[in-house]
């Protein structure tokens, strides 16, 4: 015998509000932290791959989370927590199997551990990447002298 479409919708109904409880629930988590076992570890220390859409601030992408601004880091981490929430709609996964959300989540992690670090001044905060050519970069290169005054043509 066929269900009924009253139960059907009833447990749609559930379904819907089991979802909207669980996204409650982990928006209102706290964050995780990254210990210093995890940030002194092998893949503790990643590279920075993107700027988040709202950074002003200068272009620090290339460097290691240990040389960023703790405001970058922590924007950062929202960002990586977006991207899990993505991931784990979409219920993406890696080549072998396990899900996307996971690594996203542990990146957020090291972001927050590295902007917690930065802030106690146990980073080691680098120059930012340059975003323009400097103009007269060539002037200090060395090995060009210039003419000398009696080269001068007036």
């Amino acid at each position: 015998m066929p269900p009924s479409t009253d139960a059907v919708e009833l447990l749609r109904s559930i379904d819907a509000s089991l979802k909207l409880l669980i996204r409650f629930a982990s928006a209102n988590a706290p964050k995780l932290v990254a210990d210093d076992t995890d940030l002194d570890g092998k893949y503790g220390d990643p590279l920075m791959r993107f700027l988040p859409r709202d950074w002003a601030g200068a272009d620090y992408k290339g460097r290691h989370f240990s040389e960023c601004p703790a405001e970058l880091l922590e924007m950062a981490a929202e960002t990586f927590d977006y991207f899990a929430r993505q991931a784990e709609e979409k219920n993406e996964v890696t080549d072998k199997g396990k899900p996307v959300a996971q690594y996203k989540r542990l990146d957020a992690a090291r972001a927050r551990g590295w902007a917690k670090r930065v802030r106690e001044g146990r980073g080691r905060l680098a120059e930012p990447q340059p975003t323009e050519a400097d103009p007269h970069a060539w002037a200090s290169e060395g090995g060009f002298e210039g003419p000398t005054d009696s080269e001068v043509p007036f």
